[in-house]
């Protein structure tokens, strides 16, 4: 198994400050709760990129705006954002910001679209309606590439550079919570196969430590383009 959740009577200084932090400053909703992760790689260091995303037990799912949309832009040969998390029914936005063509197409996941983006011209969005990790590339530019984790769930979030993530606003509940990065999945697989049950209470905050058995690779890099491109 690539990831483990690790457990401990107390939290880490940092993350106990953050939940102490959200608990005293952040408003929020009755009945609502805050998670709150830090992820580390198998030598202790931050992880950013992973996803953590609860998904409620034996309750419905609130049903995603109509107008849900995200965008993945093409910027100095580089996706951006890498790694993006959203709920199913969401659409896809896919502007090239760059002077030149891209072909972006899914290479493994739930959903199948290709297209060719052209200079300076954006495609209509396209609605991810089915769970799991969409991977994409450019078929021109083979280093680029990107992650979309479609999931069935309005509360998710991604880790920065602190390895650390915040999610705000989970009713009270009993949630199945996943944590995961695009180095732990095997292509085609829909979720990470080990959750952890959490109970969230009014206005709590529930913290989450899980360490990765691995060390992910870092995101590609942003290129400048050659010179005939201008």
């Amino acid at each position: 198994m690539s990831l483990r959740f690790l457990v401990s009577s107390t939290s880490p200084a940092a993350l106990a400050a953050m939940a102490l932090s959200l608990s005293l400053a952040t408003p929020t909703t009755v009945s609502a709760g805050t998670l709150v992760a830090q992820i580390k790689d198998r030598n202790g260091n931050p992880v950013p990129n992973a996803v953590m995303y609860a998904i409620p037990v034996g309750t419905p799912v609130p049903a995603v705006s109509p107008t849900a949309s995200a965008i993945v832009e093409q910027q100095m040969f580089k996706f951006e954002p890498f790694v993006s998390v959203v709920q199913t029914g969401t659409r896809m936005r896919f502007p090239n910001k760059d002077r030149t063509e891209h072909h972006l197409k899914v290479l493994s996941g739930p959903s199948a679209f290709e297209f060719k983006v052209y200079t300076r011209k954006e495609p209509e969005p396209t609605l991810v309606d089915k769970s799991g990790l969409l991977t994409l590339q450019c078929l021109i530019h083979d280093w680029m590439s990107a992650h979309i984790y479609v999931v069935d769930s309005p509360w998710f979030g991604k880790t920065g550079r602190t390895g650390s993530v915040v999610v705000e606003g989970v009713p009270a509940g009993d949630y199945d919570v996943y944590v995961t990065h695009p180095s732990v999945l095997i292509p085609g697989q829909i979720t990470p196969p080990v959750p952890r049950r959490v109970k969230m209470d009014a206005n709590n905050v529930q913290v989450i430590e899980a360490k990765l058995e691995l060390v992910p690779k870092a995101e590609p890099t942003k290129r400048y383009p050659p010179t005939h491109y201008e």
